[in-house]
């Protein structure tokens, strides 16, 4: 079965997996007409292609394509300079892509691991760099910065970024679920409470997530100045208490977040604005209450319309997908798009 990861993690098991002497391809989506499940610069690892039992890490489509990719590529020699697969038309209705969509790939082996060094510092330092495939000869240049993925009959184009990343405020039954969410959406998960009764009660609660995000049992303003709050980085107030959302919350408005929201009623969240705004902060950046209006009364319906929100920010934001900038934090505007018209109304107690 293929694994869904991003980017960084692909490359760091395929590195990781040729290190060892295993064969690996890489594949990537270099783009996409009509309706595709994965976008542009999406990533596989097909590692050990030619044995019994190739292993899957990452996606370029919803599974139709991986397994058709993965009898196909064990019937061949290992490509020796990349190649594009297309699957469009009946070659698309075969493998089942949905809705007629095309998918164009590029497919190259893994051979010189030097040559993805760039990506990883880059990611490390939670800068992007841009990767420049020649097609004619499988050589590389890599450039700072985020371009757009583009295919040419010489270059392959593709952006790599940091990884996206959230922050939530609040050990309690929403994060837990809302972690969930987040961790398939390919987010980087801290939560942190300054309450050690309710992280221990989160961890008895939630005892798999628990070595899946970064747990710490700390003062929320302390977590949020040592978790540099870029632009690839949201956050999310959960407590229910001030003393721990509004300490967050302070630090992350003062940073290019690109997400900052608070879970409450509007009588609480207007409260909160007036006590942000009286400390000279400027709140128009803050989604309270938290979340799309989808009538959530439970902590898992309300974990769901935080995490459409999210996704919406996200995409207003940027670069994830479409590779042309790091992402910005929202604008009245782009919140007002990502709202449905009646999302005021309350989605916590």
């Amino acid at each position: 079965m293929a694994t869904y990861a991003d980017s960084r993690v692909v490359v760091e098991a395929a590195l990781a997996a040729h290190a060892t002497g295993e064969v690996v391809l890489l594949v990537t989506v270099a783009a996409t007409w009509g309706s595709s499940p994965r976008p542009p610069g999406s990533m596989l690892a097909i590692i050990a292609p030619h044995s019994a039992d190739p292993r899957l890490i990452g996606s370029v489509s919803g599974g139709c394509v991986e397994e058709d990719l993965r009898r196909r590529l064990a019937a061949v020699p290992m490509p020796d300079r990349p190649q594009q697969i297309c699957y469009g038309g009946a070659e698309a209705e075969r493998v089942g892509l949905p809705c007629g969509g095309t998918l164009l790939l590029v497919v190259e082996s893994l051979i010189d691991a030097t040559q993805w060094a760039p990506v990883l510092a880059a990611l490390a330092r939670r800068e992007s760099v841009t990767r420049l495939l020649d097609l004619r000869t499988g050589s590389v240049r890599w450039q700072p910065g985020h371009q757009a993925v583009l295919l040419t009959d010489d270059t392959f184009t593709c952006a790599f970024g940091p990884a996206w990343r959230l922050l939530l405020i609040g050990a309690g039954p929403v994060a837990g679920h809302l972690v969930r969410i987040a961790l398939a959406l390919e987010f980087d998960v801290t939560l942190c409470d300054g309450r050690p009764e309710v992280v221990r009660d989160w961890r008895h609660q939630f005892p798999d997530l628990a070595d899946a995000v970064s747990l710490v049992p700390g003062s929320p303003d302390v977590v949020a100045e040592d978790l540099p709050l870029d632009r690839r980085t949201a956050v999310v107030a959960l407590a229910h208490d001030p003393r721990q959302d509004d300490l967050g919350l302070m630090v992350a408005l003062e940073r290019p977040a690109f997400y900052i929201a608070a879970m409450g009623s509007l009588r609480t969240s207007e409260a909160r604005r007036e006590r942000l705004q009286s400390l000279g902060l400027d709140t128009r950046r803050l989604m309270a209450p938290a979340g799309l209006d989808i009538g959530s009364h439970t902590p898992a319906e309300i974990a769901v319309s935080i995490a459409a929100e999210l996704v919406a920010a996200r995409r207003a934001a940027g670069s994830f997908d479409e590779g042309h900038h790091d992402g910005v934090a929202l604008s009245e505007e782009a919140q007002a798009a990502t709202r449905h018209p009646a999302s005021v109304a309350s989605r916590a107690p």
